[in-house]
């Protein structure tokens, strides 16, 4: 018959079968008539007697089991959810986790003891992390004899092992020997700074070491006692403070700015060390330079930035020889040595303005923002490039002198053999029409201009579209092909390839 086995809380945990051994547990559970049983048994034993002695946890435990793991050499106890330290503290790099209220924890990485309150960590000691010390430390130092030679308690503020400041509430006193303090000779009543000595700079920090913040009043400044400054008493200035005409000067030992009244008497500010004087004020928190003298020049101090008055504050006039820039507003304009004024009108020794509004004449419509004038002579009579071209979307960037056709996802495409080309993508068109149109491209529709052909072409052939996308062939058909003839060729090429060939579109 089968052993039931149970824990001591009469819960069920095994079931061991007659004449075997069951090891659902860390210890074998012998069965009825089993053979050889005695080694099992002792086994068992020893197990026990060295709760199980193994750098790995046993992997089978049940609630209260011990464990000694050689690798910490401490012994352990499963609490139903992990193994936990039987006695001393958790020694880990890293916080260990599902502790209870009270655990310590030995932090390995920084050399410090905490406990577990039930939700975080809380310091134990040392305060300082690592192998230095961080805290404030009370502690008796001794006086030499020519000080009085007693002891005295004072508090340390201590930084990574080093004393930053002491505090005492006895009067000023040498350290002796024993009891020496690194940069510390003498402690003083209140608080004493490191390094802080009391014969050739009494009261001052010979280091880097320094009170930040706003103090109410100070005994010294720089070395200097309050009677060495010019403010010796309640003095404020409630009178106009005059120099001599010889002014004041700025910059010790070399003289640099000099403020004084001149032999003239009219008052003079003077760069002794340079040719710039450079003037600066502040907006929030940004500095401006809005104006710099330099040798004979006034200058803005940052390009294009500064103003000379304003909309609402302005100069009466600025008399100067010749101005280098751009006027919002002008009256007239120097045209070879006469001034002349704008106007709107077709009129004689007037300087061409566009006109600001609608009108007709002679029964056509003139838009503002035209021009009128006779006639216009120059380059406007005559095209410089060659093709006619209006704007059309394309669905692709195509290249100059490729074939199009109307179609695709936009307007125009490549053109392909069967279709009706409508021109080839111009590269400098003559006269441009629908400038206005966003994303398009310049199709050529008239006019002489570069086009893709591939194959044999001889001057004067008639251009269809090939069945190459975007490509056009010569062809002598031309009964069969009138409807998709676009351009004549103008020169000749035995190169087969696709190549440009100057032609002219129909």
């Amino acid at each position: 018959m089968s052993y039931i086995i149970n824990n001591y809380n009469r819960e069920q945990v095994a079931i061991v079968e007659d004449g075997t051994i069951n090891t659902s547990l860390d210890i074998k559970l012998i069965g009825k008539n089993y053979a050889g049983y005695g080694e099992a048994q002792n086994e068992n034993f020893v197990w026990l007697l060295e709760n199980f002695a193994n750098s790995t946890a046993p992997s089978r435990a049940v609630t209260g089991q011990l464990w000694f793991d050689t690798a910490t050499k401490k012994l352990k106890f499963f609490d139903s959810v992990r193994w936990r330290i039987a006695g001393g503290s958790e020694v880990s790099n890293i916080s260990p986790a599902n502790l209870t209220e009270g655990d310590l924890w030995w932090d390995s990485i920084n050399k410090q003891l905490k406990a577990y309150d039930g939700s975080s960590f809380v310091l134990v000691g040392p305060q300082g992390t690592g192998s230095h010390l961080t805290q404030m430390r009370s502690r008796t130092v001794t006086a030499t004899i020519g000080t009085g030679g007693a002891t005295h308690a004072i508090i340390e503020a201590i930084v990574n092992d080093a004393t930053i400041f002491v505090i005492s509430a006895d009067d000023a006193y040498e350290l002796d020997s024993n009891s020496s303090i690194t940069g510390f000779t003498v402690i003083r009543q209140g608080i004493t700074l490191y390094n802080t000595h009391t014969d050739t700079f009494p009261g001052q920090t010979q280091s880097s070491h320094r009170f930040w913040g706003t103090a109410t009043n100070a005994d010294r400044l720089g070395g200097y006692v309050a009677g060495d400054f010019v403010l010796n008493s309640d003095l404020e200035f409630d009178t106009l403070v005059k120099f001599g005409d010889v002014g004041f000067s700025v910059g010790l030992p070399n003289q640099r700015l000099w403020v004084y009244n001149d032999s003239s008497l009219v008052p003079t500010i003077h760069n002794k060390l340079s040719d710039t004087i450079v003037f600066k004020t502040t907006t929030g928190v940004t500095t401006n330079t809005p104006l710099k003298l330099v040798g004979l020049d006034l200058l803005p101090g940052i390009h294009l930035t500064s103003n000379i008055g304003s909309s609402t504050l302005k100069y009466n006039r600025i008399f100067a020889d010749s101005m280098s820039g751009t006027a919002d507003q002008a009256n007239s304009l120097n045209v070879g040595g006469t001034f002349r004024i704008a106007s709107t009108a077709a009129s004689s020794g007037t300087i061409v303005a566009r006109t600001s509004a609608d009108e007709t004449i002679s029964g056509v419509n003139i838009t503002a923002g035209s021009i009128k004038a006779n006639f216009f002579v120059g380059t406007a009579t005559a095209a410089y490039y060659a093709d006619l071209a209006e704007k059309y979307l394309a669905d692709e960037d195509y290249e100059v002198g490729t074939v199009v056709k109307v179609g695709g996802d936009k307007e125009v495409t490549a053109a392909t053999f069967g279709s009706r080309p409508l021109g080839t993508i111009s590269e400098n068109p003559a006269y441009m029409m629908n400038t206005g149109l966003v994303g398009g491209t310049y199709i050529a529709l008239k006019g002489r201009v570069p086009v893709k052909v591939t194959g044999a072409v001889n001057k004067g052939d008639y251009l269809i579209a090939s069945t190459i996308p975007g490509v056009a062939e010569s062809t002598t058909y031309v009964s069969a092909h009138t409807n998709f003839i676009f351009a004549i060729a103008l020169e000749s090429s035995e190169d087969l390839e696709v190549k440009i060939v100057e032609a002219v579109i129909l």
